[in-house]
């Protein structure tokens, strides 16, 4: 038996949960998986996994040695990193994910543009709205704003974003504009996924809910509904900022905008990143203010 056989699949296991999703983040069947980890038990003369119809958890034993696996996988790939970055330039393959609209509208582009600098590196992009579970799925690099409330992971800021309060002239003129956040429920607001908008008042967090006719999860239908006038929107810098700049919007309540959101990657913590993430990494946060 190789010396290195099961470890990798041990591992894969703790992080998803799953014979069946290890599997596939692995490239082999699931047999396999079981197969492997089942030879490993033998050799060790002990239970690393407690398997039943519900779900897969590591024993004590398997957390403890999972752990001692992990730090050795760790070690092998940066050793094997360094050798192969160091010799023909920076390679491998990244898996990311972001939210679709900021994704499209800025990350994609400048994916373009690193993979422009590197040719030994490929990059599977993964735009959705659902918060995925980086470690579980096997992502290397997930792209998100705000509080980052999972522990397990690492993150770095490269960037942030603001909030705007706007609506087209055409609607300013017929309409008027509100003098604080607290009359916005005499305006006709269009309302997108957030169902709280944010404003800063007095040094204070404010937040109220909008009320409309118009509803929609998508950032460029509202975007689309408040150039045609027909109400007040609050939406990220990277929807509207055009749209101030040539004024087909006006910004409304500035002095209670509310603070900038941070932009985060998050990561698996690893003792010492790999050569491709840390190149993408310095790279995002270089290009995005």
């Amino acid at each position: 038996m190789h010396r290195w056989e099961g470890l990798d699949a041990l591992v894969a296991v703790a992080e998803t949960g799953s014979f069946t999703r290890a599997a596939q983040r692995l490239g082999v069947s699931t047999s396999q998986v079981s197969r492997e980890i089942t030879r490993l038990e033998e050799r060790l003369g002990t239970q690393l996994v407690s398997r039943n119809t519900r779900r897969v958890a590591l024993t004590e034993n398997g957390r403890l040695f999972e752990q001692r696996c992990r730090q050795l996988i760790d070690d092998r790939d940066a050793a094997l990193d360094a050798i192969v970055s160091g010799k023909d330039g920076i390679k491998g393959h990244i898996h990311l994910t972001c939210s679709i609209a900021y994704g499209e509208q800025t990350i994609v582009p400048l994916i373009g543009r690193f993979l422009a600098e590197h040719p030994g590196i490929s990059v599977k992009i993964e735009l959705t709205n659902r918060v995925l579970d980086i470690i579980a799925d096997g992502i290397d690099l997930g792209v998100r704003t705000g509080e980052i409330a999972d522990t397990r992971l690492g993150r770095m800021q490269i960037g942030s974003r603001s909030l705007h309060l706007c609506a087209a002239p055409s609607y300013v003129e017929r309409y008027g504009t509100p003098a604080t956040a607290s009359e916005l429920d005499t305006h006709t607001c269009l309302v997108g996924s957030a169902q709280q908008w944010h404003f800063k008042s007095d040094g204070h967090e404010v937040q109220i809910t909008p009320q409309g006719r118009f509803r929609c999860n998508s950032g460029f239908a509202i975007l689309g509904a408040a150039l045609q006038g027909l109400g007040i929107c609050q939406l990220p810098d990277f929807y509207v900022q055009k749209h101030l700049n040539d004024g087909t919007l006006v910004e409304l309540l500035p002095n209670e905008r509310p603070a900038d959101e941070a932009i985060w990657v998050v990561f698996q913590k690893r003792p010492r990143q790999q050569a491709k993430i840390s190149a993408l990494i310095d790279f995002l946060k270089a290009m995005i203010p």
